[in-house]
């Protein structure tokens, strides 16, 4: 989801919201701007955050759906890919440098 999407539709529901109050109830308009704009950016954050998090794919599947077999397979293939990275790590640090290769 685009971030400056979220941002535009934020301000948008701000914007009716006003309006809103605006043409319902003009005198009350001078007592709830405050607590609107103050409103606004808590709001705006909890949007942000939910729609940030929404971006990283399918929910997570908790540990407590998987079956023992299905936890133990996952937990063997994130322990093949460590050990991928570190060892990838370890060649890159006995590798000798290119300083030492002019010498």
């Amino acid at each position: 989801m685009n971030r400056s999407w979220l941002g535009w539709t934020a301000l948008s529901v701000l914007v009716a919201t006003a309006l809103g109050i605006y043409v319902l109830v003009p005198g009350m308009m001078a007592v709830v701007l405050p607590y609107a704009l103050i409103a606004a950016c808590p709001i705006s954050m909890l949007l942000l955050m939910k729609f940030m998090h929404g971006d990283q794919g399918s929910p997570h599947e908790s540990e407590a759906d998987l079956t023992p077999e299905e936890r133990l397979a996952r937990l063997k293939a994130q322990h093949a890919a460590l050990d991928e990275k570190i060892g990838a790590l370890e060649r890159d640090e006995l590798r000798p440098s290119a300083v030492d290769e002019r010498r």
